[in-house]
């Protein structure tokens, strides 16, 4: 179903139903609009944008706000967990408007119970999900209060995320990424999210500010065929590569040596004032210095030939080579 295009001063009965075919539209429009951003989410294809997360593409590729972000990426998640609720999406079984509700709910074990649900008119799922909601706030033991028609809200239940978090854990974890969400963005990979939460950690326990101490991590590179490991687990093209772009060098019966002086360096982080420098990107935590011409093409340590990528877009402009769509902004830099 497609709109209607708005023609002025028609009788009710036709803006009636030009207004409801319009909506329609709309409906079968987000829909659609919500599966393909989860297909990109999933499959990781903001990669080929040159892009190092969801955030990033959404922001600088489709020109979302940070708040039409957070509900697209929320809903694309749960929707990857509730299989059977994104195939009643995509089979237009149940709306956009129904999906944003249930998925705030529904669980694997429950999605079934809360589709038949679904399956009512729009304002009986409605009160069903607040009873949910209002009946996961009370005290557990008394269970008596509960409506007969409530399905288990996902914080009854323990979460499995290589860890396992207790209800209370679990609800404490969505609070805190939700403000997270809210103060700025974050990182929808769950590896980069553990870091960041690390690195606030150890930063608000010691030095701040961005002349505080980095962590530091050890790569051993065998000088006969190039292979690099640290703490035993090999490292692919792409780590070794930007390693060797702003690295500090210990060879045995030498002195350390680094692969950028360290004035230029701090010149350079002040100069892009402490931000990742890729389009849509501003992260302010595990930052590195780039050759934008590689050394081994005869790029110089010169500041204009540098410029500041976080370690999620350093990696990902050495998987996808100088060709990738981020040059052109990273050479603005110069």
């Amino acid at each position: 179903m497609t709109a209607v295009p708005f023609v002025a001063d028609q009788p009710a009965a036709r803006v009636h139903e030009s207004l409801r075919r319009s909506l329609a539209a709309l409906e079968e429009a987000r829909q659609c609009s919500v599966l393909w951003f989860g297909e990109v989410m999933r499959r990781r294809l903001y990669a080929e944008f040159g892009c190092s997360s969801i955030n990033q593409y959404a922001r600088q590729e489709l020109g979302f706000s940070k708040s039409r972000t957070r509900d697209f990426v929320r809903l694309a998640q749960r929707l990857e967990a509730l299989p059977a609720v994104r195939a009643a999406v995509a089979s237009g079984e149940i709306g956009y408007t129904k999906a944003r509700e249930v998925v705030t709910v529904a669980t694997p074990a429950t999605e079934q119970r809360w589709l038949q649900v679904a399956k009512r008119p729009r304002r009986d799922l409605t009160l069903a999900v607040k009873r949910a909601k209002r009946a996961a706030r009370m005290d557990p033991g008394q269970g008596e209060l509960l409506p007969t028609e409530t399905v288990v809200a996902p914080r009854e239940l323990p979460v499995d995320l290589h860890i396992r978090l207790t209800p209370e854990q679990e609800a404490r974890r969505t609070a805190l990424v939700e403000k997270l969400h809210k103060l700025g963005g974050a990182p929808t990979d769950r590896a980069e999210l553990l870091l960041e939460a690390l690195a606030a950690l150890v930063e608000s326990r010691g030095p701040r500010g961005p002349h505080a101490p980095p962590a530091q991590v050890h790569v051993h590179k065998c000088p006969d065929c190039g292979k690099a490991e640290a703490e035993g687990r090999e490292l692919g093209r792409a780590d070794r590569e930007r390693l060797e772009c702003d690295a500090a060098v210990c060879e045995a019966g030498g002195r350390n040596t680094t692969t950028i002086p360290p004035r230029s360096r701090r010149a350079v982080f002040a100069r892009d004032r402490h931000r990742c420098r890729a389009p849509g990107c501003d992260r302010t935590r595990f930052l590195e210095v780039h050759h934008i011409t590689p050394r081994k093409q005869g790029g110089a340590n010169e500041p204009e030939n540098l410029v500041t990528l976080c370690a999620a877009c350093h990696r990902l402009w050495h998987e996808r080579g100088a060709g990738n769509s981020m040059t052109v902004s990273l050479l603005q830099a110069r």
